[in-house]
């Protein structure tokens, strides 16, 4: 069992409101607000001491520089720089204008060994999903989260939605099969999905990309998603 979730803010002075904070969930990685120079030092200073070490840091890129800065002259040692990420939010669902052979299906019980088999893949290709591999399948399965893009009954593509919360749904994973890219999988199967968010009450949509590969970038800017901020993740060394 992971270390409790650690929650904190930081306050220019003892009144000012609050203006950056982060949330921690042990082992995965630590987000961060906005951060400014006083308080990304402040928080490399507290993260070098805790018995926990902490792995990876996501934050704005002027954020991340600032506690890379912080963190080199706190610990001595300068952290390595992570994946590039771009956070879209859906402006107007664009269908594909080409549609691609097969359908989008809701995922079931039934398909809890393909949809583990395939989040293992994403695992392995772009990192940790940030939970129990198990209970974030049931999770989604649970509500009816998940859209397989199936051709003759075949899945060749998947994407999944979190739960909407203060009007905002997040998509994550979304895969295709190596074999069946390059053919609007991918974008048929997060158009479906995003539809789902937007009928269950989602008025914003949002979802991460790394910036390493523009074809995924591109392809969701086709369906009406468009660029907010730029993150970046960082990995500090500890010796």
């Amino acid at each position: 069992m992971g270390s409790p979730t650690v929650l904190g803010w930081w306050r220019e002075g003892d009144e000012a409101a609050t203006t950056a904070a982060f949330v921690w969930m042990p082992p995965h990685l630590l987000t961060a607000s906005r951060l400014s120079q006083a308080a990304a030092t402040n928080l490399a200073r507290r993260l070098s001491t805790q018995a926990h070490a902490f792995t990876q840091l996501l934050a704005d890129d002027a954020s991340v520089c600032a506690f890379s800065k912080a963190w080199e002259t706190t610990t001595g040692f300068a952290p390595k720089s992570g994946p590039h990420l771009r956070l879209y939010r859906l402006q107007q669902l664009v269908r594909p204008g080409v549609a691609p052979p097969g359908a989008p299906r809701t995922a079931t019980d039934g398909d809890r060994t393909l949809l583990h088999d395939w989040c293992t893949r994403v695992v392995t290709e772009a990192g940790s999903i940030g939970a129990d591999l198990d209970a974030f399948i049931d999770e989604r399965i649970g509500r009816g989260g998940w859209r397989l893009w199936t051709v003759g009954d075949e899945p060749v593509a998947m994407a999944a939605m979190t739960s909407v919360i203060a009007g905002t749904a997040r998509l994550t994973p979304i895969y295709t099969l190596p074999e069946q890219r390059g053919r609007g999988y991918g974008s048929a199967v997060t158009a479906a999905v995003s539809q789902a968010a937007d009928e269950a009450g989602a008025e914003h949509v949002l979802l991460f990309t790394d910036l390493a590969t523009p074809t995924s970038n591109s392809v969701y800017q086709r369906i009406g998603y468009r660029p907010v901020t730029d993150y970046r993740i960082v990995v500090p060394s500890h010796r």
